[in-house]
């Protein structure tokens, strides 16, 4: 397991599956982000604010930096292989390190769903995860009610292990989750 003292260091090159990308986030992503955020969806399942803007993306992008030096998280862009297009986000984070561990989470913005970006991006950051990070276990939460992350979930090799109750405060409401782990050389595909 890589030292507390060392940072985490994003691969030079983008990982790559398919027609998707993962690279680090740019300071030009920001307009392509506040779009994405601006669907419902993403607002119900995850941690971004139901009111997204210019100031938060920009703030969000320069933390990522920080993020990583700090060894909080390992965050990337998802990108379309052609053109470059800005698909979403995907993060690995809530780092236990002196247990290997860690948790995946992720986004996709509406027009990119259903073309198994989600799933690639998914094994593309837990094999760079197990072999960069020498994570031992990657977690994934997704909320009873989302059943396409719980495929995804399941698309990219993870195992469904429990219901966690009452888990996550969601917009001030308790939010039921379901823990998958996925361990080293269990990758689906």
């Amino acid at each position: 397991m890589p030292e507390p003292s060392t940072t985490i260091t994003l691969p030079v090159e983008p990982l790559s599956a398919g027609t998707t990308i993962l690279r680090p986030w740019r300071e030009s992503d920001v307009a392509e982000l506040v779009a994405i955020c601006q669907d419902e969806e993403i607002t119900r399942w995850t941690r971004v604010p139901t009111v997204y803007g210019i100031t938060a993306a920009s703030a969000w992008i320069a933390e990522s930096r920080a993020l990583v030096r700090d060894r909080i998280s390992a965050p990337f862009a998802i990108v379309a292989a052609t053109g470059g297009e800005l698909l979403g986000s995907i993060s690995l984070m809530r780092f236990s390190w002196e247990d290997a561990r860690g948790e995946v989470g992720y986004l996709l913005s509406r027009e990119a769903r259903g073309h198994g970006h989600a799933t690639r991006a998914v094994r593309l950051i837990c094999a760079w995860g197990f072999a960069a990070l020498e994570l031992e276990r990657i977690e994934l939460l997704a909320a009873t009610g989302n059943a396409p992350s719980q495929r995804v979930a399941e698309r990219a090799g993870f195992t469904r292990e429990t219901i966690l109750r009452s888990y996550h405060l969601h917009h001030g409401a308790p939010l039921d989750m379901i823990a998958f782990g996925l361990l080293p050389g269990e990758l689906d595909g």
